[in-house]
């Protein structure tokens, strides 16, 4: 499956004026400061948060003159200069309120939430993950917020979110609000809340036009009753993805090989079609394949001259899965994107440890799914079960996910139908190597010495290589209860090829509560001290010491 989309922004949160020492760092945001209100101006319009420290009228003044709707504002927080209070300005539905909770945690100041529903303890509308509401929302709103009860229509028979179940409540006289990407289902009840369940394939020549094709699909989404807001992305035989009259959408565009697109039974397939792409449907059968299991189709295959379209609706949320790299473990080296991935996850899974140093960026309503060490296929199959049953899962891990962690697994056991992001992160090799210099400035390699999943004589030749080679070589799982002789033989292997003298940097549980790090030589090598929270790095011949720092330079001075 190939897939093509826009280009999707991490919003970045950014401290203006006087912020406090260490906020930025904590909350996994950029601190910048501004001289002219211009650039207050400037960061309104451009960022999709925006904390200011400063004299509240001077925030009201730039608001003034950015704010357009509530549903494309940033969420603005504002904190007075003594840093007592941290009041939501706009977007508080929208990550404003948690985001003032936690800088007044930080702060020790008192959060200023103001909203009705926070008021009067209501779940905001606005919270779910309804892309369209057909009816005055505020109304609806001031209605929940009075006491008045929720009760979902689902007509389509859709497998709703938890996040718009949790709606529903019991009260006098309910709000009637209908999910469905049908607009005459609107007259079942006082609104219509839409979620993204639609897939449009599409089939085109290779002289079509954008203008031909978006044409035909919204005069067929007319015809049919079918809600343009509902459509999720566009669905293609993989040689068309690229094809300007697709990517000129600006849709998410996602292809199939025609041997893919082969496997779907669909209602009415073509010979010639299939004499000319080596299948017998585009369409139809990369509506359905892109929709996963149980969609149906809703509108079978409608052409134009060059354009070819059909329609399939999913019975649940697209769910999505992202494997965050936490870092080794401080906060403040989370990544803008890890920490966004972390916020905006309703399920966050993982080694239990790694969940527990996420705790302060946790978020009311998250649910959280720890697991023990040596659980790794567990983790990912729930993720995957997760993710597919339409819930946005963060699978964590420590460092970065595709050194010694969970990305590969992921991908091995990956769904076609499932969308997986991977979000780098500081691996314990580079936080270590930073502890104490620059061991790792030159060439290296990582090398894990676990034989729980590799064989030791595969490990055996790594290591011997590498140390012929003249790389730093930093080990990874050197050392646990069960495995005490890997790390020993590893080094004297490593001692054939390096000098007794050759410095080697032992960190244990870096950037954690109790890390410590240690510079000593192959001679003087303590393998007690030695655990799995510990890194082992062996420098090459040309590292050396300078003002108490230990680095290996740039350059081929001196080595072999």
């Amino acid at each position: 499956m190939t897939t093509s989309q826009p280009r999707d922004s991490d919003g970045v949160v950014i401290a203006l004026a006087r912020a406090p020492h260490g906020l930025g760092g904590y909350l996994g945001f950029r601190s910048t400061s501004f001289a002219k209100f211009d650039d207050l101006i400037e960061a309104l319009t451009e960022y999709r948060a925006v904390v200011v420290v400063a004299a509240y009228p001077i925030v009201v003044r730039a608001l003034t003159k950015t704010l357009t709707s509530k549903y494309d504002d940033p969420t603005v927080i504002a904190i007075d200069e003594g840093g007592s209070f941290v009041t939501v300005l706009a977007g508080a539905h929208h990550g404003g309120e948690q985001l003032a909770v936690r800088i007044a945690n930080f702060l020790g100041a008192t959060p200023i939430l103001t909203t009705a529903s926070r008021v009067s303890d209501r779940i905001a509308l606005d919270q779910a993950p309804l892309i369209k509401l057909d009816r005055v929302k505020a109304e609806l709103q001031a209605r929940l917020n009075h006491g008045v009860g929720l009760t979902i229509v689902n007509p389509t028979m859709l497998a709703l979110p938890q996040s718009v179940l949790a709606l529903e409540h019991q009260g006098p006289d309910p709000v009637k609000l209908v999910i469905s990407d049908r607009v005459c289902d609107q007259e079942l009840g006082d609104a219509r809340g839409v979620l993204p369940t639609l897939t449009v394939g599409v089939g085109c020549s290779s002289d079509a036009s954008c203008d031909e094709v978006r044409e035909l699909i919204a005069t067929t989404l007319e015809e049919t009753g079918l809600d343009p807001a509902a459509v999720d992305r566009v669905a293609t035989i993989e040689r068309r993805v690229h094809h300007r009259a697709l990517s000129d959408l600006h849709q998410e565009i996602v292809g199939f090989t025609p041997e893919q697109l082969d496997t779907v039974p669909i209602p009415t397939p073509s010979e010639v079609v299939h004499h000319s792409v080596g299948t017998r449907s585009v369409a139809e059968a990369a509506a359905l394949l892109a929709s996963g299991d149980k969609a149906e189709l809703v509108v079978a295959k409608v052409k134009s001259q060059k354009v070819t379209v059909a329609v399939a609706r999913r019975n649940r949320l697209r769910g999505s899965l992202t494997v965050v790299g936490i870092g080794p473990g401080s906060l403040d080296l989370l990544t803008l994107r890890a920490l966004g991935a972390l916020r905006s996850a309703q399920y966050l899974v993982g080694f239990k440890r790694y969940l527990e140093l996420l705790e302060p960026v946790i978020e009311r309503g998250q649910v959280v799914k720890p697991y023990a060490i040596g659980q790794e296929t567990e983790r990912v199959l729930e993720s995957i079960s997760l993710a597919s049953d339409g819930n946005r899962v963060a699978l964590v891990t420590s460092g970065d996910p595709a050194v010694y962690a969970m990305a590969q697994l992921v991908i091995e056991r990956l769904p076609i139908n499932l969308d997986v992001r991977i979000v780098p992160g500081v691996t314990a090799a580079y936080a270590a190597s930073a502890a104490t210099g620059a061991i790792v400035g030159h060439d290296h390699v990582m090398i894990s010495l676990s034989d729980l999943l590799t064989p030791w004589s595969a490990i055996e030749a790594r290591v011997e290589a590498a140390a012929q080679a003249d790389f730093v070589i930093a080990l990874y799982n050197p050392r646990s209860k069960q495995r005490t002789w890997q790390l020993e033989k590893a080094l004297a292997i490593i001692g054939q090829y390096r000098r007794s003298t050759t410095p080697v940097l032992i960190a244990s549980r870096v950037e954690r509560p109790g890390a410590s790090t240690s510079i000593t030589t192959l001679e003087e090598f303590d393998i007690e001290v030695v655990d799995m929270e510990t890194i082992v790095i062996v420098g090459a011949s040309t590292t050396a010491f300078n003002q108490g720092y230990l680095y290996t330079p740039r350059g081929y001075q001196g080595a072999r």
